[in-house]
């Protein structure tokens, strides 16, 4: 029994150094859903719990499992001196915990530069990378690696990100490292250690070192489409690789993802794609959240830089002809016309084949005269994979009115074609998540980060 008491002690001078070492995470992955705000989190994970929809046999979403065992905040957005913001502005704010101003990456709201996370994760000896499913230099990815008075400015956005060393830099935007005065910026890049890829099979040959991968001239395909685009890395593929080269690092990582098009999906107001671009992030997270629970040092933060267009279903009272016709399919009413939407949607959305703002600008070139019931109701069921009726529709000759009226027909409205201010959540998961609960602001996310690897105390 003599021995007790020392086992305690040892045992509390293990828990006091847990206690010192427990601000430090190695590895962190950060996921930015572009647009993904609240009600378009809620849209997804409640047509995965409640519609029938594929590769959901337990009926859970990989978001909604993060969201269930991780730790929830809330937070703001907004720039220094406006209500509403960009991602330029929103990226910056967060990689940098400065306020900044729309259209600006990198730098505070005076345009002076402010070092990001990843810059202080490269000098602290981690490896750092950014993945998209858009393209590198666009505002998000920008917003974590360089530094410009405006978000157009991709080359010299490109050229940045080569100069910073970032370890891993992989999507879209081949063409602004090979044109005009970037046009030797690859071979420049090959001689800084980056191996180039271009495709999926490229991308896999790369076992060891630097990435620099650019699978599309500009942004990836919208992912309803990505069926026609096989030689092309899912978003899942590229976080793997990028996870494999990194996790090298005896210092840990630094990774910022970004599902770049529901934000695209979104401003269309194309729920069909939205759903499709959520589908595309929940895949990455499912391996994300295998990797963080195989690895217990990595902390695991997903959230939004902004919300756009605030759409949702809602019910609607119906007029009689179309009480009449859903009536006579089967459909159920309540209250005599009213028609609260179906969770049947959701199997609906799962069969489009192509983006809502593809059609929409395909309908605008064809002459009026030419733009027939017939023809507009051949170009929806095409796009949607299923028999669309327009013969309720009115006046053919207004195709963003067209689109509005079939969101109608589905029980769907969208408050806006733009970002909204809507308050936005964050899911942390892993070591030190309870660090992200609460209000807070876009700013004190990058504080709380350095509090998290224990570099705030030292």
């Amino acid at each position: 029994m003599k021995f007790f008491p020392k086992i305690l002690c040892a045992l509390f001078y293990l828990l006091l150094a847990g206690g010192l070492f427990a601000g430090e995470v190695k590895n962190i992955i950060w996921v930015v859903g572009d647009g993904m705000g609240p009600e378009l989190m809620g849209f997804f994970m409640q047509g995965v719990r409640y519609g029938n929809v594929s590769g959901y046999p337990q009926k859970i979403s990989h978001l909604e499992k993060l969201t269930q065992k991780g730790e929830i905040g809330m937070f703001f957005n907004n720039t220094y001196d406006t209500i509403v913001t960009d991602s330029a502005a929103s990226a910056t704010q967060m990689a940098t915990g400065a306020y900044s101003r729309p259209g600006v990456v990198g730098q505070n709201y005076n345009y002076a530069p402010v070092p990001t996370l990843l810059e202080l994760a490269k000098k602290k000896g981690k490896s750092v990378g950014v993945i998209t499913d858009s393209y590198v230099t666009d505002a998000t990815p920008a917003g974590f690696s360089a530094h410009a008075s405006n978000r157009g400015e991709k080359r010299s956005i490109a050229r940045q990100q080569i100069e910073l060393g970032l370890d891993v830099i992989s999507g879209g935007g081949l063409k602004y490292f090979t044109t005009r005065e970037n046009a030797d910026l690859l071979q420049y890049a090959k001689r800084k250690g980056y191996q180039v890829a271009k495709n999926k099979e490229e991308l896999a040959r790369i076992k060891t070192g630097k990435l620099l991968g650019l699978y599309a001239e500009e942004a990836l395909p919208m992912s309803v489409e990505m069926v026609h685009y096989p030689h092309l890395p899912s978003l899942t593929e590229q976080v793997q690789k990028s996870i494999e080269l990194m996790e090298k690092d005896p210092d840990g990582f630094v990774l910022m993802v970004e599902a770049g098009k529901i934000d695209w999906a979104a401003h269309s107001n194309d729920a069909g794609g939205v759903w499709a671009e959520m589908k595309v992030l929940d895949e990455a997270l499912a391996y994300i959240k295998q990797y963080a629970d195989e690895h217990p040092e990595t902390l695991v933060y997903i959230n939004a830089d902004h919300d756009t267009g605030l759409g949702a279903f809602t019910y609607q009272h119906l007029d009689r002809q179309k009480v009449l016709k859903k009536t006579a399919q089967g459909e159920a009413l309540y209250s005599g016309d009213m028609d609260y939407a179906s969770f049947k949607q959701y199997e609906l959305f799962e069969k489009q084949k192509r983006s809502l703002s593809y059609v929409q600008e395909e309908l605008e070139r064809i002459p009026v005269q030419e733009r027939t019931p017939s023809l507009v109701q051949a170009k929806l069921s095409e796009a949607l994979g299923y028999t669309v009726d327009v013969s309720g529709f009115k006046d053919l000759h207004d195709v963003a009115g067209i689109l509005r009226q079939l969101d109608l027909a589905r029980g769907l409205m969208w408050a806006t074609k733009n970002h909204s201010s809507a308050m936005l959540l964050s899911i942390a998961y892993g070591p030190e998540a309870d660090k992200f609960t609460g209000v807070y602001h876009n700013t004190d996310i990058l504080p709380r980060m350095l509090n998290v690897l224990g570099w705030d105390k030292k």
